[in-house]
């Protein structure tokens, strides 16, 4: 009966926070509004750097105006926990890299894989800092040693406006991810441990006057939005969902991914923004999600959209790395754009990162 409840008053409040002249309706905005159009990609295994600049031409061309990219073991950097793999960019290649980027007008916002992915971050190196196989542990202070570490040689090196935190996927909520993700005995890291990292890491970036950003999948209960996919939304352990984001600070940028979605209304974005924080809808590959998002986002005055490649990149999937980019920016800035035929090259699965689920 509590779920029936909770999934109803959910429904309401989302209707209500998309009816016109409701007060949590859009963000009022002058006529200088303009949403941020973000490229994202992974420097993970090995990308000729080349290409990386030819992306950055290509994203420059389609009208993006940032480029996201997922820092491991694809890049060395002097306090980076992993280890790089042979061929890895150098700290000076990536420092290159974002300067052609913003050479070509694009902010470079570093996305860091914290809390959860850690096969990304701390990988196997640091058994005594992980929470489980996947997550580490937010009560041992040498985790924040090396993060904070890490988080002063991008800001320092980089500027940037924001970073992003990751803090998707934390992995335990159902049986098969438990079995694939998890070992023997191992449980889903908790809400208030998720909770107090969040806090603690957008603590020390606002001392340093950068953004905090980070993936809103954790805080998004299937039962609180019943019209979307349930694949995209994963705060249904307890503690997770609303409650999480009741705990969360309102200025950091909620990215809010939908990859696979039929639907006209995405409603978790006007939750968001009537409580205060400032989304950006996330896209992949689905002409159709990146159409109805793209819509829907603009006529919420979103911050930004964001147009995600994951491992296509590292595949060498270079036709649809290139409609992606192309398709995500002419939609981006008209849903209603004729955009070309997706190459047919382009499976779908399901699942958020860089690795097939």
């Amino acid at each position: 009966m509590s779920r029936f409840v909770s999934a109803l008053c959910g429904a309401v409040l989302a209707l209500l926070a998309v009816l016109p002249g409701n007060a949590a309706a859009a963000p009022s905005s002058g006529s200088s509004w303009e949403p941020m159009r973000i490229m994202h990609f992974v420097l993970t295994g090995t990308v000729p750097l080349e290409r990386a600049r030819e992306y950055v031409n290509q994203a420059q061309a389609a009208g993006f105006t940032a480029v996201q990219v997922v820092l491991t073991d694809g890049v060395r950097l002097d306090h980076a926990p992993w280890k790089p793999v042979k061929g890895a960019w150098t700290k000076a290649e990536f420092l290159s890299w974002a300067a052609y980027a913003r050479a070509h007008g694009l902010d470079v916002i570093p996305e860091v894989k914290l809390l959860t992915h850690q096969e990304q971050f701390f990988q196997k190196h640091y058994p005594g800092l992980m929470f489980n196989a996947v997550s580490y542990d937010p009560r041992k202070e040498g985790v924040y040693q090396a993060v904070f570490r890490l988080l002063d040689e991008l800001i320092d090196a980089l500027h940037p406006r924001a970073i992003h935190i990751g803090h998707d996927g934390a992995f335990g909520w159902t049986v098969g991810q438990v079995a694939k993700w998890l070992k023997f005995g191992e449980l889903m890291v908790p809400a208030d441990l998720f909770a107090r990292d969040v806090e603690r890491i957008h603590g020390y970036l606002t001392q340093k006057g950068v953004e905090t950003w980070m993936w809103a999948d954790m805080l998004l209960d299937p039962a609180e939005f019943p019209g979307a996919s349930p694949k995209h939304l994963h705060g249904v352990a307890a503690g997770y969902g609303k409650a999480l984001r009741n705990r969360l600070p309102r200025d950091i940028v909620m990215c809010d991914w939908h990859y696979g979605d039929e639907q006209g209304s995405f409603p978790s974005m006007a939750v968001m923004q009537s409580e205060g924080f400032r989304v950006i809808g996330a896209t992949w590959k689905r002409e159709e999600t990146m159409r109805n998002f793209s819509r829907y986002a603009l006529s919420r005055h979103a911050y930004g959209l964001m147009a995600t490649t994951w491992f296509h990149v590292q595949r060498n999937d270079r036709d649809l790395v290139d409609w992606i980019i192309r398709s995500s920016g002419m939609l981006f800035r008209n849903p209603d754009a004729a955009v070309p035929p997706r190459p047919a090259s382009a499976a779908f699965p399901e699942g958020h990162g860089w690795t097939a689920p």
